[in-house]
């Protein structure tokens, strides 16, 4: 692609630095503004006052609602402006109004967000985040730096997730629910401590995992947090199940670094219902 500062898709009061290279079919709003160093790939919409800083990578067939900002320098004392670190942003994502993404923060750093994702309103993603494919995020929603959300993960409005949490594949993450731990992947979790109350069923039958798939992960569920057996015990019974939504769980769970969140049940209790030795 080649530089095109001006052309029949990009309005006249939009500001479009020599250096940005843009698709001839992108269409580029009113009062844009679009960086140096900017790729913007085929059928791209930038609605009015839409921002893309320097080092901002975009797919094909993003949607841009008015005032999205993307490639914001970090909030992150250590960040110095002159380091070159990136965001990259894949294709079909639906970015709607005021969405904020932050490129990394050390040399070379890079945030990540995939494929047909839905980002609402008002979504702030911090540096460094990795988010995959057709994950949905309410408005008003936070993701601290380093976070992960996984594939097809479903967050509510304002979510808050700490940085370094990772959330699974599949989950859904109630509105106002503050995730300081991970959230394996499958669960339903809510309440202003993030806790498990089952499987997120509708999310499963949405993307037709069978009936034996929801039977595997509701005994793996009932072993993680039910069967007061020792975590590493736990784990390696949900292995033996063998299906792939359980490995990925055992995987998940085995990789967690801040550790995982508690079952609702335990929360009033206090008890290590989920199997914390």
């Amino acid at each position: 692609m080649e530089p095109i500062p001006s052309g029949p898709n990009i309005a006249t009061t939009a500001s479009i630095h020599p250096g940005a290279r843009i698709h001839p079919t992108a269409m580029i709003g009113a009062h844009c503004i679009v960086e140096d160093e900017v790729e913007i790939g085929p059928h791209n919409r930038l609605d009015p006052f839409v921002i893309v800083k320097r080092y901002t990578t975009l797919g094909a067939g993003n949607h841009l609602y008015s005032g999205a900002q993307l490639g914001t320098d970090p909030m992150d004392k250590r960040f110095r402006e002159e380091d070159a670190s990136y965001l990259r942003v894949g294709s079909d994502n639906i970015l709607r109004e005021y969405v904020n993404i932050s490129r990394g923060t050390k040399p070379g750093a890079v945030t990540v967000l995939g494929d047909d994702n839905y980002v609402m309103s008002c979504v702030h993603i911090a540096h460094d985040c990795q988010l995959g494919s057709h994950i949905t995020i309410g408005p008003s929603t936070s993701l601290g730096g380093y976070a992960e959300i996984e594939d097809n993960a479903f967050l509510s409005a304002g979510v808050g997730v700490h940085q370094f949490s990772k959330v699974g594949r599949l989950c859904m993450v109630a509105a106002n629910t503050r995730v300081a731990q991970d959230v394996p992947p499958y669960f339903l979790v809510s309440e202003f401590d993030c806790a498990a109350h089952g499987l997120n069923l509708v999310g499963l039958r949405r993307a037709g995992a069978s009936r034996e798939t929801v039977a595997a992960l509701k005994q793996a569920y009932r072993l993680l947090y039910r069967s007061g057996l020792p975590r590493k015990d736990a784990l390696e019974q949900i292995e033996a199940l063998a299906t792939p939504e359980a490995l990925h769980l055992v995987a998940f769970i085995r990789s967690s670094k801040r550790g995982i969140c508690r079952d609702n049940r335990s929360m009033n209790t206090g008890a290590a219902a989920s199997g914390e030795e």
